[in-house]
């Protein structure tokens, strides 16, 4: 706000032909300072405003963390039950007995046979 809409940067462009063209713009210790001091004020109270929105949705950022810890990816519809104040729906086709790969931690007592190997793989040999 105390700078104005001015441009205080130093610019290096190309132009055609791989030439390339160099601006200098050469600032005074006080502006640099006075930059400094804008961007300071610009930073704390973007921080602060951050600050405040998560402290006062902290609810809804620890059900979103537990979501994630559950599912590792959460989609619109959860993050949109989250917002909601709602407990986030199970992805489609979500098994809370599946460990990422798509196949169940738990082996139905029918997959595995007598000599205790699932269905289609041949028992251990022994070493």
């Amino acid at each position: 706000e105390k700078l104005g809409p001015l441009t205080y940067s130093e610019d290096e462009g190309e132009i055609f032909l791989g030439h390339s063209i160099t601006k200098h713009k050469e600032v005074s210790e006080v502006t640099a300072h006075l930059i400094d001091e804008e961007i300071r004020v610009f930073i704390d109270r973007n921080y602060a405003r951050a600050e405040k929105i998560l402290k006062k949705n902290i609810d809804k950022l620890h059900k979103m963390a537990d979501a994630l810890m559950k599912y590792e990816t959460i989609d619109s519809d959860q993050i949109g039950d989250i917002m909601a104040g709602k407990q986030p729906r199970d992805p489609e086709g979500w098994d809370d007995d599946d460990h990422g790969d798509g196949q169940s931690n738990v082996k139905k007592a029918d997959d595995v046979k007598k000599d205790g190997a699932p269905h289609g793989e041949a028992p251990a040999k022994p070493a």
